[in-house]
């Protein structure tokens, strides 16, 4: 009787161990996220600034092709305006 008990209170243990270890995992990972979503904002404003690019904001991308510049989707501009960047800027982006 003695033996079967032993081995109860091993499993309880065991479980216990297992659900501490899970809960730990867990708050790592949620700091993890915390850091990469909220720390990485500033990082991608300024990747995708059409002015940090060498562009600037003009009225379509018509607009920008005629004045041989070439557009840049990814670039931040108000509005329905789109990022061009002047050929010369293209093979110098950073």
């Amino acid at each position: 009787m003695k033996m079967s008990f032993l081995r109860a209170k091993q499993g309880v243990q065991l479980t216990l161990s297992t659900v501490v270890i899970a809960v730990l995992v867990i708050i790592v990972l949620i700091v993890l996220i915390v850091i990469f979503t909220k720390g990485t904002g500033g990082f991608l404003n300024s990747v995708t600034a059409c002015e940090d690019r060498g562009g600037t904001c003009v009225d379509s991308a018509q607009t920008c092709t005629q004045s041989q510049g070439s557009v840049y989707r990814p670039g931040k501009c108000d509005g329905n305006m789109v990022c061009c960047i002047p050929e010369s800027n293209l093979l110098n982006i950073e």
